[in-house]
């Protein structure tokens, strides 16, 4: 706590996943500290200013500078009031405020070993480290982890990635759940928009490392990317489809559909070059996508590479022939 205060600790939602523990996770924690069950370690990396940011642990420190009011920056998470424990029953409407000085002291005296994290490593080890590491009950999305591994790399496509997501006609048009946005599930349909626009060949491996290998080779500048001309690109996609269809085009069963976001992503750059100036025979061609029996008929049970690349195959088709 005090390294927090002190500015020696950083925990920061840009790029690590959100503080989203349930309030009976966050009171099942604080319960297990108080009975003194030991704590599982927590994972910091040091910059080269020798200051921490938290790379597994985030909930339980966050539970923690909660408890004890201290996360201004989130008032709508700060401040915690405990539920009904497990086996401490009262523990229900329990602050800070109101818990005995000898519990809280014991909170504050409580140990837990810090492991730290050089980032000298290469970026592999890195990436299995984020993808390994899971000692609590959330772990990291796929796109968390790749925005904790590239965010300091040449090019920031990691922001592009953030801005964009934020756009609120892009969320009006996927209409995510809280937790979806919580697991960066907007910035990697973005990541996906650009990944499959600019697709060469076949997908070798599996989607989610082609997404991976995709940001770390634009991020590292070893694929020529005009970020601003991408940009563009991105938003005339969406301000197209928010001004035809709606949220609609993705959800023609109820359920998003991502096959047919990525479709479009592959389809319409390559059959037109660009949104402006074909919008007619765009929107002919997307309802003729949404209906298309064969098109329909690859499914969407197993997002297999060959079922992937058949979607885009067939979506070309249509396309083409529009």
């Amino acid at each position: 706590m005090n390294m927090f205060e002190d500015g020696d600790l950083f925990i920061t939602p840009e790029y690590q996943r959100v503080f989203r523990w349930s309030k009976f996770q966050q009171t099942r924690f604080i319960e297990s500290v108080i009975l003194g069950i030991p704590i599982p370690p927590i994972f910091v990396a040091e910059d080269n200013k020798g200051k921490w940011e938290v790379v597994d642990g985030l909930q339980r420190i966050s539970t923690i500078l909660s408890f004890f009011g201290l996360l201004n920056e989130m008032p709508d998470k700060n401040n915690l009031v405990l539920t009904e424990g497990e086996i401490v029953r009262e523990l229900e409407g329990i602050s800070i405020e109101t818990l005995p000085l000898k519990l809280k002291t014991s909170i504050k005296r409580s140990v837990c070993r810090v492991e730290i994290v050089r980032w000298d490593s290469q970026e592999d080890i890195r990436y299995e480290l984020f993808n390994r590491l899971n000692t609590g009950s959330s772990p990291l999305s796929d796109q968390e982890i790749r925005n904790c591994i590239f965010r300091s790399y040449p090019v920031d496509l990691n922001q592009v990635l953030r801005d964009l997501g934020k756009r609120a006609d892009f969320i009006s048009l996927i209409n995510p759940t809280q937790r979806k946005k919580e697991e960066m599930f907007l910035e990697e349909l973005v990541l996906r928009y650009f990944a499959f626009k600019n697709i060469q060949g076949e997908i070798k491996t599996t989607v989610p490392q082609y997404l991976t290998e995709f940001m770390k080779t634009v991020s590292k500048g070893e694929l020529a990317f005009d970020l601003e001309k991408e940009k563009t690109e991105f938003i005339e996609f969406v301000k197209f489809l928010s001004g035809n269809f709606g949220e609609k085009v993705f959800r023609p069963k109820g359920i998003f559909a991502q096959h047919i976001y990525d479709s479009l992503a592959y389809s319409i750059p390559r059959t037109f070059g660009g949104v402006q100036g074909n919008e007619q025979k765009i929107v002919k061609a997307i309802n003729l996508l949404l209906i298309d029996t064969k098109y329909n008929e690859i499914g969407t049970a197993a997002f297999s590479n060959t079922r992937i690349r058949a979607r885009m195959d067939r979506a070309m088709e249509i396309f083409s022939g529009a």
